[in-house]
Order: structure tokens, then sequence, then C-alpha cells
């Protein structure tokens, strides 16, 4: 048992276990890259008590996860799928921490901890296809963490399953990872994500100096300052879409006004738009989707 629940352990950070075969250690499965470490990790999680924070502390802490993920030249060839860990765990973020890490960074997130399931956004009807009705919360229970979104097992959460979180129809030991334009769809469409970035936007138009919200922004996001060009390409995009919107107001009522939260009455709503504009493009990033 130990040895089964610290391989997933190690698999949620790095992707892959150190037996890559987490649903299966029996002789069909694929022995352990690193046997001596699954061993160590499974004793220590017995003499921990069983202590699962413990674990989390004991992996993210060590000199393995805290390597730069970048890739190396000399590895291209030798170790192109970091079997050896050489370098640190690069892999996108699983649904739920999508979720909760675009409501961390605009700083709606809900903290609560424990309680009952919450309804937040997803598209009008789609209970219907069975009868049902979705009574969609209000306030603070719209922004919980994505482990209390209701699960409906014959309709999953539409934004949860476009980025490959399981239907809960079976039980499964690792979750397949897809890159698909919906993704991107859902992103940008999906009113959690759209009320992230007005709020954020609302952050960036209170900042004196552009530059300056455009990387705190980035850094909240992303856990890192954007380079030079990225930063230049968002404050060109930050100006097209603050040009834009002051000619044409109509185009910023989607960006203002999806969401229960609503924007200062004070600031420029064609600035908060643009600048929301500009928030959204950094969620879609890589950057923001993917762990290094």
């Amino acid at each position: 048992t130990a040895r089964v629940t610290v391989n997933r352990f190690w698999q949620s950070y790095f992707g892959k276990g150190l037996v890559a075969t987490s649903e299966d250690f029996g002789n069909q499965g694929q022995l352990p890259s690193h046997p001596e470490l699954l061993d160590w990790l499974a004793v220590e999680f017995q003499d921990l008590g069983w202590d699962v924070k413990a674990m989390q502390r004991l992996i993210v802490t060590s000199s393995t996860y805290r390597q730069a993920s970048k890739k190396r030249p000399d590895l291209e060839e030798k170790d192109p799928e970091n079997i050896l860990l050489a370098r640190g765990p690069s892999v996108r973020l699983p649904a739920e921490l999508i979720r909760d890490q675009a409501l961390a960074a605009s700083g709606l997130l809900n903290r609560e901890v424990g309680g009952k399931s919450v309804f937040p956004y997803q598209p009008e009807g789609l209970w219907k296809v069975n009868g049902a009705h979705y009574p969609q919360d209000t306030g603070k229970n719209l922004y919980r963490r994505s482990l209390y979104t209701v699960w409906k097992r014959s309709v999953h959460h539409p934004t949860m399953a476009i980025f490959d979180a399981p239907d809960h129809s079976v039980s499964v030991s690792k979750r397949q990872e897809t890159n698909t334009p919906l993704q991107a769809l859902a992103l940008l469409n999906d009113p959690t994500f759209v009320e992230a970035s007005k709020v954020l936007g609302e952050q960036m138009s209170r900042s004196s100096d552009p530059r300056l919200g455009v990387v705190t922004a980035f850094r909240k996001l992303t856990g890192r300052k954007p380079l030079e060009k990225e930063l230049q390409l968002l404050l060109d995009l930050r100006e097209k879409e603050h040009q834009k919107f002051k000619t044409d107001p109509t185009k910023l009522k989607g960006w203002l006004n999806t969401g229960e939260y609503r924007i200062s009455s004070t600031l420029d709503p064609s600035l908060v738009a643009a600048n929301a504009v500009t928030a959204s493009a950094i969620l879609n990033s890589d950057a923001f989707l993917t762990k290094r």
C-alpha cells in the first residue's frame, strides 16, 4: 500500500511515477526506474505515521524536485523523458488547479475549508438532458476551490472535462493529458476565467505604471516575471485593445458584465476591459498552464 501510494504522490509532481504504470504494480506493469528510492519513500511514509502532508513536503523540498526544468542539450538523446531525474518536472496543471490558480491570482478564491458541494458557473440547461435542474450558486460559493464542485456522474462539469478531469464513473490512477483547441476556448469564454481576468484587469488599472501592472499580473498568474519580449507583446496588446474599446464601448460589455463581480465605478471601463484582455492573454499562455 505504501509503495503504491508514494508512487502516485511522485506521479502528481513529476507527471510520471517511479513505476510508470501506476495503475499496475503486477507482472504486466513496468519495473521501477529507481527501486531503492521507491522503497525508501514507502518506508518513510510508514515511519511518518502515514502523514500525507509530510510526504508532500518531503518531495517538494527535495533537491530532485527543486532542479530547473529547462531542457538540457546533453540529455536530449540520453534521457529525453527525464527518467533519470536529472532535471525538474514540467507538467501541465490538473484541471482543478487551473481554475483554482486563476481564482487565487485574481484574489477571488474562497479559501474556506470543508462544507457542502457548490454549484459554480456552467452552461445553462446542461443538466436538463436528464431532467435535472442546476441551482447555480451565488456569492462566495462561486469561488470555492474546485475540490468542492458538485459531482454528477452522468453530466460532468464541462471545463473540468475539457482539461481531462475524469468523469467519476470509474476510478483512475492516472489522467490522460490532451492539448486541444477546446481548452483555449474554455479559458477565453468560461465565466470563471473571464471574471478572473476582469478582476485582474481592475487591479492593473489601479497602477499608475502600465508596465508594473502587467508584470504584477503576470507574476500572479505564472509565478515568474515576464521576459522583455513577452512584456512588450502584452503592452502592445493592452494599448491596441484600449483604443478599440474607446472607439466602440459596446465591445467591452462582455468583459465587464460577465460574472457577479462588478468593477469600481471610479475606473475607466475601457482601460479595465483592455487590461482584462491582457490578463486573459496571460491566462491562456503556456506559462500559466504549465508547472515548471
